[in-house]
């Protein structure tokens, strides 16, 4: 059902969408067809993955010059690849729709979404801006320090420092990867698809993976999975990776989501 963007914002004069259920491998499925996506306009979706591939990219060059932003940096490009991805989904309702790919036509689009965007922008933020918060306190009480160095940081990773510490670090940041999937899992295509208010959108995502608890657990190990191989490629690999996963998650979102 799409409506209009007066009863959208904030979701509440919304009806709950219709919740499919998929199977355990649907997302190899998506997977599938998002790479056929990609083969059907691969300069406009390798833009969007160089994009992202220079983020990334950017993002480890300021982390190795000044280590006590990590977190920082980090929450940052967790907040660029969505923004990004925004485009792919539009690319992929185009071509599902039978149009050209282009990404004039998707920033329009994308500019008649974007109240609802940056309310669900803000609601990312507030949960990376705790988590920023938390790793510094992690931090200052492990070391003492509020200035928060490249051995601090290897030491917490390495395992050689608090276990108490790095199981802290650990269970927060697995808590806080959680609660993103679980929120977002779906929220940006539908958003864009329908304009829908980020509270509907949130709803929509969080039952999606409640319905869909294996499927979308493979799904999170996929896209953990081929992140770590683009990350291991110094990036390149995100060229393709990037829209590939992009166009999967709008077909993971057409599936479940009537």
């Amino acid at each position: 059902m799409y409506v209009n963007q007066s009863q959208s914002i904030g979701g509440l004069a919304e009806r709950p969408a219709d919740i499919r259920r998929v199977d355990t491998v649907a997302p190899f499925r998506w997977l599938s067809v998002g790479f056929r996506n990609f083969k059907q306009a691969p300069v406009a979706s390798t833009i969007y993955g160089f994009l992202f591939a220079a983020f990334s990219a950017g993002t480890t060059y300021l982390i190795s010059e000044m280590p006590g932003f990590t977190v920082a940096f980090l929450t940052g490009l967790l907040l660029i690849g969505p923004v990004l991805a925004a485009g792919v989904y539009v690319a992929g309702r185009q071509q599902e729709a039978g149009e050209r790919v282009s990404i004039g036509a998707a920033l329009t689009l994308l500019r008649s979404r974007s109240t609802n965007l940056a309310l669900f922008g803000v609601f990312l933020a507030l949960i990376m801006a705790a988590w920023v918060r938390v790793s510094a306190l992690l931090f200052a009480l492990k070391f003492n320090t509020v200035t928060i160095t490249t051995e601090g940081y290897m030491g917490v990773i390495s395992g050689s420092g608090d276990p108490v510490a790095l199981a802290y670090f650990i269970l927060i940041g697995f808590a806080l990867a959680a609660a993103v999937f679980v929120t977002s899992a779906i929220a940006i295509p539908m958003i864009v698809d329908r304009d829908c208010g980020p509270i509907t959108a949130i709803q929509a995502s969080a039952r999606v993976v409640a319905r869909n608890a294996a499927a979308m657990s493979v799904w999170a190990g996929l896209i953990v999975a081929l992140t770590v191989v683009g990350i291991l490629t110094l990036f390149v690999g995100m060229l393709v990776i990037f829209p590939v996963l992009g166009y999967a998650t709008w077909h993971s979102y057409r599936e479940t989501v009537g």
